[in-house]
């Protein structure tokens, strides 16, 4: 059966984009010190958590059969960033990488903050076309990595340092339902 576009579109709503979205660090780590709203805008894109599914699965009188398995919500996702000549994003990830091994600038030191010190919770927002909140994934236990690379050339590209969130879990809010 096919739907006329009248129903197509009462069918569907508003569309859900992927250019209406916030992120924020709920207690971020210390040694990185106070987080600036400035760094929160300057993400430009960022992944979405996905949960790792596994299903059980037996072969009995030469059928297979599927069971419930177990679903891992541990993973990692990344954010990239635009970076500015104030390079508050660059230093601000350095702080905090800094304080999960060590070093003065000069030398390496190893030391470590202990791990709960080191962690913070994420949270990604979707928004409609009105700003208000649709969807929103939050990520438990995160710890940054920060990769400040790129690649210096003869172009006026960006620089868009890239931080990969390591999660221990996430929980999602989305249509009413909680996951």
């Amino acid at each position: 059966m096919k739907f006329s576009i009248n129903k197509t579109k009462q069918g569907l709503g508003e569309l859900q984009t992927t250019l209406h979205w916030i992120v924020s660090i709920s207690n971020p780590a210390a040694s990185a010190g106070d987080l600036e709203e400035d760094l929160q805008i300057r993400v430009q894109t960022s992944s979405l958590p996905v949960a790792e599914t596994e299903t059980t699965q037996v072969e009995l009188q030469g059928h297979k059969i599927n069971f419930v398995g177990k679903t891992s919500k541990a993973g990692e996702i990344s954010w990239t960033f635009l970076e500015g000549t104030d390079a508050k994003v660059t230093g601000y990830f350095m702080a905090w990488a800094n304080a999960r091994w060590g070093g003065d600038g000069s030398d390496t030191t190893g030391v470590q903050s202990l791990t709960a010190d080191l962690k913070a919770d994420l949270k990604l927002e979707l928004l409609g076309p009105d700003d208000e909140v649709t969807q929103t994934y939050t990520l438990i236990g995160a710890m940054p990595k920060l990769d400040a690379g790129g690649e210096l050339g003869q172009g006026s590209d960006p620089l868009s340092p890239v931080v990969t969130w390591e999660y221990d879990d996430f929980h999602i809010n989305a249509g009413g339902t909680n996951w």
